[in-house]
């Protein structure tokens, strides 16, 4: 596993913050760990804030791609206690310095870790966000996206800030008791569908799926997800990152990271004694999260493998109690189909100084926010 000298040490920034709240930073991702384990799972309320996908992110992928950890933390001095621990990063782009989630385009969601006194109102949340922004070092701009508003029947503090701006989607449904409650609920037209993608497998050779949860074969699963997804990208004319070193290791080190709490699945379809589809899951909060999803390519599209795969990975979870099912960020018709819902997400962007406010209004046109968007999307 990777380390960084930087992520050892701890930065003495610290802030008195606002009349309620006062927060401090650290680079220590291990002591950042530690405060986020003693607040118990329920702190984490996306599996992107979780320990098992917190731990490699800032030890794999950060050190990778030259970003400072800015792990924050607010506390209620009214109240006592932690109000919410913010997992940040540090990130420079053409000489701008910008402050982001742990993201780098493998984060579906932006939430907070939420202690027992997280801000519940509008003014709330403001207060506590002035005292972290008190607590970060000069920085240009602060851009953090995907901020659903309410994951699980909590609320998001970020989502409550005024200036937001709307962002991607985000595609949840919750799961009936039984696959015939399932397809009872979809249109005879997907239903129709279905079969016919069956029957297309069947004449095929079949159709089998597996859900895999231990280590057994996921290295070599892994590199053919990494395979199906790099070609699908590149047809399109598409950078494709998810197989550079930095990023197969996360993935690994997630899944072997993860085994004794079950929190990584890979779901495999199988046809004619080839592998057809591929899809990387979170099992977190009761609460399926599919992060990657891809197939073989043109020749089997007629089977359609994705939504076959996608609907056996929601039978799989109905039959294992498993409450929702979550396709990720991104608002794609396929999602729609196989039941999610679009729940709207936001972005909060605020310039932090001269530099950070060009740099927001050029990319605020439609061709320099294209630009932004691929640029992070690519870089590693």
């Amino acid at each position: 596993m990777l380390q960084i000298e930087s992520c050892e040490r701890s930065i003495g920034w610290a802030a008195a913050g606002t009349e309620r709240y006062v927060a401090e930073c650290t680079r220590d991702v291990g002591r950042f760990l530690a405060r986020a384990a003693a607040l118990g799972p329920q702190a984490s309320v996306t599996p992107f804030q979780s320990a098992n996908w917190l731990r490699p992110w800032l030890q794999v992928l950060a050190p990778s791609a030259d970003v400072e950890p800015l792990l924050i933390t607010v506390r209620d001095s009214v109240r006592g206690g932690i109000a919410m621990l913010l997992p940040l990063v540090l990130r420079r782009f053409y000489g701008v310095t910008l402050v982001e989630f742990a993201d780098l385009s493998v984060s579906d969601y932006g939430f907070p870790l939420l202690g027992p006194a997280a801000p519940t109102t509008p003014a709330a949340a403001a207060e506590a966000f002035e005292a972290a922004i008190a607590a970060m070092p000069p920085v240009d701009v602060i851009r953090l996206c995907n901020l659903p508003r309410v994951v699980g029947g909590q609320v998001n503090p970020l989502a409550l800030l005024p200036g937001l701006s709307p962002g991607s989607v985000r595609n949840v449904m919750a799961l009936p008791a039984s696959w015939d409650d399932y397809l009872a609920s979809r249109p005879r037209k997907f239903r129709k569908a279905l079969r016919q993608h069956h029957r297309a497998f069947d004449a095929l050779g079949g159709v089998y799926t597996r859900m895999i949860t231990d280590d057994a074969e996921a290295s070599r699963l892994l590199d053919r997800l990494d395979h199906f997804q790099r070609a699908r990208i590149a047809a399109r004319g598409k950078r494709f990152v998810l197989d550079q070193p930095a990023y197969s290791n996360f993935y690994r080190e997630v899944y072997e990271g993860g085994l004794a709490h079950r929190f990584a699945m890979l779901s495999v379809l199988e046809s004619g004694g080839s592998i057809v589809a591929l899809a990387y899951s979170l099992l977190h909060q009761q609460t399926c999260t599919t992060v990657r999803l891809a197939h073989l390519g043109e020749q089997w599209s007629r089977c359609s493998p994705g939504i076959v795969l996608a609907s056996e990975i929601i039978r799989w979870l109905i039959e294992n109690g498993v409450r929702k099912f979550d396709l990720g960020a991104g608002g794609y018709d396929y999602k729609k189909r196989l039941g999610c819902e679009p729940e709207q997400l936001s972005t909060l962007e605020r310039p932090m100084s001269i530099k950070g406010r060009m740099a927001l209004s050029a990319w605020t046109t439609f061709a320099g926010r294209r630009s932004l968007l691929q640029s992070l999307a690519s870089a590693s």
